[in-house]
């Protein structure tokens, strides 16, 4: 990877701190998820530890393939990421609820997860004219 691109992201990321994850299921339907937590192992690894919702797990788990986002939305300085995902390391785990709470958050994260992904493309993203040339 372009290591003055690599520190611009991660730069980037440090500062926004939300980071937009795309994943798709195997027909193809997108899920988009906003999370914190994303960090860099190394030159071409990313470690994203969240409570990632219940959609972006499942799509993973069928559909390896995903896009990180990361948008600075007063300078247009952004980001896209191409990767796919290696493991899924489960972290902390939430320990039940009571019975008229286990309803409401039926459907919700019981989970934090470590995604790690292994970088293929990097590109500039900004909301005005921009190319989709990867890196």
């Amino acid at each position: 990877m372009e290591r003055e691109l690599m520190e611009k992201i991660k730069k980037l990321v440090q500062k926004m701190g939300i980071v937009y994850v795309a994943t798709a299921d195997r027909k193809g339907t997108p899920h988009i998820a906003a999370a914190e937590g994303m960090t860099f192992s190394d030159e071409d690894q990313i470690v994203f530890r969240a409570w990632f919702c219940l959609k972006t797990v499942e799509n993973l788990e069928k559909n390896p393939k995903l896009s990180l986002a990361i948008l600075n939305p007063k300078t247009k300085e952004g980001y896209q990421i191409l990767g796919e995902l290696e493991r899924i390391d489960r972290g902390a785990i939430l320990d039940g609820f009571g019975s008229e709470k286990e309803k409401k958050w039926a459907g919700y994260p019981q989970a934090e997860l470590q995604l790690l992904i292994r970088i293929q493309k990097l590109s500039s993203l900004t909301s005005g004219p921009h190319s989709d040339d990867f890196i």
